[in-house]
């Protein structure tokens, strides 16, 4: 898909991956409607790149991705803003307690609601956006190494991202719909973010030593790759410093006609 002229949202835009990505989006043509909860980098993010451009081409609205209206909200924000959808990024995402067995119900479930049920929803509500108006749509979820490779320090996180893998692969067959609606997903190891530097403990960086840690950019721009290469569908780029990005061999959910067939 050309980015250029396409609108995408963005959870999780006000730094890190979300930042740097609607940058690109940007510098390619489209318009982007960011999501998150911190109000003044997401409103500095958005200011910033219409100052840059002379004219909107980023709107900021606030988005807790465990409320499902807010979900909501933010594509209809799209919609009323700029006319349509045509990208959706679920990029929203916190780390882990470290140690996990520390943390009760509440950190847990929160890990869960945003890593992996919020990309759900997000993929959810935008797929059924592109079908109801007959529309090709692109969906970029965000995974992690750390879905093939247990640590013992990050169980849940790590079952979240596998999550987020598993389901990406499950809906390769929606790019077989007229027009085809492509899911795809990132799967990064450490990378230089705000949320990595704050949530692994500041006294133990032998994690990063030990497997290096990759730029924003390296990951942003496998994210882009996955909405400009029409030949990814439900696939993950799987990432690891000093090694070229990887498709991740597992399989995909097969054609049955039963989802090409659903009308919802």
């Amino acid at each position: 898909m050309l980015i250029s002229g396409k609108v995408a949202v963005i959870t999780g835009g006000a730094r890190g991956f979300g930042k740097r990505l609607a940058e690109m989006m940007a510098e390619r043509g489209a318009v982007v409607v960011l999501g998150d909860i911190l109000d003044d980098e997401g409103h500095a993010v958005a200011h910033a790149l219409n100052s840059q451009y002379k004219k909107t081409v980023a709107v900021y609205q606030r988005c807790n991705v465990q409320v499902l209206g807010d979900i909501e909200a933010l594509i209809a924000r799209a919609v009323d803003e700029f006319g349509a959808l045509d990208i959706m990024v679920n990029n929203a995402g916190i780390g882990g307690t470290v140690p996990w067995f520390d943390a009760d119900g509440e950190p847990l479930s929160r890990v869960i609601d945003i890593n992996l049920k919020a990309p759900l929803e997000g993929t959810r509500l935008a797929v059924k956006y592109f079908i109801e108006n007959s529309r090709a749509g692109s969906v970029v979820n965000v995974s992690s190494m750390m879905a093939f490779f247990p640590t013992e320090f990050g169980p849940v996180y790590g079952a979240t991202k596998s999550g987020v893998a598993n389901f990406t692969a499950s809906c390769a067959t929606l790019a077989l719909m007229d027009p085809p609606i492509r899911v795809n997903a990132v799967a990064p190891n450490f990378a230089d973010t705000a949320m990595v530097r704050d949530t692994l403990p500041k006294d133990n960086n032998s994690v990063f030593k030990l497997n290096g840690i990759l730029t924003v950019d390296e990951v942003v721009l496998q994210m882009v790759r996955c909405v400009e290469d029409e030949t990814l569908a439900g696939d993950t780029i799987r990432m690891l410093p000093g090694k070229p990005p990887m498709i991740h061999p597992g399989r995909k959910a097969a054609a049955s006609g039963v989802v090409t067939s659903a009308k919802l």
